[in-house]
């Protein structure tokens, strides 16, 4: 059986869900007001330079997902690839996958564009790269509307793929809808590291290239591809809005669940703020239960979070979607917030004394390296989750008072103090270590801007009905 057949089999096994026939789309109850414009949290970088600092994706099996798959050889690869994501293991289980079969073939290279998953605001792109004359191909992937429009975030955790398997790429819609089509470009170009017998070099002239330095070249693009993907309309009308609207308190502050967006590949959780708190809400540690005891959690990988641009708070959480669940009931459980107090959301430094004001709770200045580009700044923190690094500071603002954004960081559970040489290894007490980078033209005192600067956890949960 050739592909082209392998996917007409696959069209005619299909058995469309009752989600599909069923569900009317819920239109949103803005009462006068526009979607919120956004800043998006937690993409990661598809590059390994921009992944400097190191992460481990958390891989989740489900036997019985597994064999259900395993009898129908155009899904298995399908299967193992979205194997990590509750949410989109439901969705193939489910049969809630359109098949694409698209195929170019030019300079050595084939890409083929395998399936999507797609609703009402997530596109999931699957597809492949093979050659028989380069081997380790990469691809740039990007998206570009039919009017050029955006409030669209795209990320892809695919880097280091080997040839032939399958790639993804995520693109979540924020304001917009999914379109009825769009265009795919893949540029694509060959991952090489060697070394070439170039000296190593010193501790300190690493530091300097991997925080000041260049980012290395741009890869030489080997060749293009573009191609025009439509959608489904059964696929991408499918979506429920909850509106909520439920007010309530957390460590002396006011929020408001505003509404439940329930998606076939995601959950989104919407929050209001309130102007009159004290501090803003920058992060929630949450899962969600249904009537039978069935967990959803939080979004790990990906995009999980986004904020409004009308002020610094952290407004809406992405986790695993409850659609396919069939659940009567929905109760949110928050186990812990963080918040930014607004007194606090600046923190002056002075480079030169180390003297600085108070830092988020939990966090300390580890030391101030001191190069020929500039200042490496260290802290020691401790997690609020367990096995998590995270971003400390969200820029600064320099003697003029002109906000920055730090050019790059760097993580890790160790530190090597520059001037004794003692390595410090937070791994076993739940500390871990943050490095940024401040260039030498900055003065001799900074504001820095933290992401957040405490957190409570709550030994009862805050329980919030959401059907």
């Amino acid at each position: 059986m050739n592909r082209n057949e392998e996917y007409a089999a696959l069209r005619a096994s299909i058995v469309e869900p009752p989600q599909l026939e069923y569900t009317v789309t819920k239109a949103f109850k803005r009462n006068g007001k526009t979607r919120r414009r956004v800043r998006l949290f937690g993409i990661p970088a598809g590059s390994l330079a921009a992944c400097f600092l190191g992460f481990m994706l958390l891989v989740n099996l489900f036997p019985p997902f597994a064999r259900a798959c395993g009898g129908v050889p155009v899904l298995r690869e399908l299967a193992r690839a979205v194997s990590w994501s509750p949410s989109l293991s439901a969705a193939v289980e489910h049969d809630y996958v359109q098949p694409v079969g698209q195929e170019q073939s030019k300079d050595g290279i084939t890409a083929r564009v395998e399936y999507l998953i797609v609703d009402q605001k997530q596109l999931e792109i699957f597809y492949s790269l093979d050659s028989d004359r380069y081997e380790e191909l990469e691809a740039d992937a990007s998206i570009k509307l039919p009017d050029n429009k955006g409030g669209y975030g795209s990320s892809s955790g695919s880097y280091g793929t080997p040839n032939g398997e399958l790639r993804q790429m995520t693109v979540n819609f924020m304001e917009l809808d999914v379109p009825e089509r769009l265009t795919l470009l893949l540029n694509v170009y060959q991952n090489t590291y060697e070394d070439h017998g170039v000296e190593p070099k010193t501790n300190e002239a690493s530091m300097e290239e991997a925080y000041f330095g260049p980012y290395g070249r741009k890869p030489d693009i080997l060749t293009a591809f573009t191609f025009e993907l439509s959608f489904d309309p059964r696929f991408t009308a499918q979506g429920e809005i909850v509106e909520l609207e439920q007010t309530f308190q957390i460590d002396g502050q006011t929020l408001t669940l505003e509404r439940a967006e329930i998606y076939p590949t995601h959950l989104r959780l919407d929050f209001g703020y309130v102007p009159e708190n004290t501090a803003w809400l920058k992060g929630l540690e949450f899962y969600v239960e249904n009537e039978r005891g069935e967990r959803f959690d939080p979004v790990r990988n990906g995009l999980t979070a986004s904020g409004d641009e009308a002020s610094p708070s952290t407004v809406t959480y992405w986790m695993d979607s409850t659609y396919f669940s069939e659940s009567k009931e929905l109760t949110l459980y928050i186990t812990q917030v963080r918040w930014l107090d607004k007194e606090r959301e600046r923190i002056r430094l002075n480079l030169a004394t180390g003297e600085h004001g108070l830092l988020p709770d939990g966090a300390e200045l580890a030391g101030i390296q001191r190069l020929d580009s500039g200042n490496l700044l260290t802290f020691r923190t401790r997690q609020y989750r367990e096995n998590n690094m995270y971003s400390l500071w969200n820029g600064y603002l320099d003697e003029n008072g002109e906000e920055q954004s730090f050019s790059s960081s760097g993580s890790s559970y160790t530190y090597q103090d520059p001037a004794t040489g003692e390595y410090l290894d937070g791994s076993t007490s739940g500390v871990f270590y943050e490095t940024v980078p401040l260039p030498a033209a900055v003065g001799p005192e900074v504001w820095l801007k933290p992401v957040f600067t405490r957190s409570t956890d709550l030994s009862v949960p805050v329980k919030v009905s959401i059907r």
